[in-house]
């Protein structure tokens, strides 16, 4: 689980990526005002395949999440590459179903990092501090009823689910609910005092907290939810309920 003594380095090494990127954009940018890039080439460099690299790479640096980073990068570099190299029927052929299998492989062999953390004596044991939804091509809805909950992970792929905790407390410090939506999406309920951090990747999608601003409310600081993750053309968002 993320402390609270790596979070501020983790914004920085997010900081200083996201810096190095805008500098060269604007390097880029800046040299196709003055026709010093061949239009072949800035083709390559403006390009939705393009920017399925970067984004891998992004998530990589910063060690957001490894597998979607790899999976990113070589999305985006088949992409890239059929475009000027031709490819035997083949190796066009496998390419989407070895995805599909690579990824049924990383949900059996890679379980949550956040399964494994050190429980101090006496917290809950047998793993309902977490949650591990998987919906591909369905969905539903869980109820999570847990006083000391830590996140977990999400997956939706052309499906969807429902995670309600407004009957749940969250652990001390920042727990983390990493999501992987893919023509998908998911829908967290939680109690209006808990405070949020959305921090997902969207492409061609979006992750949004749509609860009601409250200028009395009271939001815990030392307890966080965070969510993380990659949205490609799906998303989700957060809610409370009445509100």
């Amino acid at each position: 689980m993320e402390t609270m003594d790596s979070r501020p380095q983790r914004n920085k090494n997010a900081r200083r990526t996201w810096g190095v990127i805008a500098i060269v954009l604007g390097g880029l940018l800046m040299a196709n005002q003055f026709n010093l890039i061949h239009f072949e080439i800035w083709s390559v460099i403006w390009s939705w395949q393009m920017l399925l690299i970067v984004i891998g790479l992004v998530s990589l640096v910063n060690n957001e999440s490894k597998f979607v980073g790899v999976v990113l990068i070589a999305v985006g570099s088949f992409f890239l590459i059929d475009d000027f190299w031709y490819f035997p029927d083949e190796l066009r052929k496998a390419f989407w179903p070895a995805v599909v299998i690579l990824f049924g492989v990383y949900l059996l062999i890679s379980p949550p990092k956040y399964f494994k953390p050190r429980r101090k004596k006496g917290l809950d044991e047998d793993g309902r501090d977490f949650i591990d939804e998987v919906s591909v091509f369905g969905g539903g809805e869980r109820i999570v009823t847990s006083a000391q909950f830590k996140g977990g992970r999400i997956t939706s792929i052309f499906g969807g689910s429902t995670i309600n905790l407004m009957n749940s407390g969250l652990a001390e410090g920042n727990n983390i609910i990493d999501t992987f939506c893919v023509f998908g999406g998911t829908t967290i309920i939680v109690p209006a005092g808990w405070t949020v951090k959305v921090e997902v990747a969207s492409i061609f999608g979006g992750f949004s907290d749509k609860r009601e601003r409250m200028p009395n409310l009271v939001f815990d600081q030392e307890k966080i939810l965070i969510i993380k993750g990659v949205a490609i053309f799906g998303g989700g968002e957060v809610k409370s309920y009445g509100l």
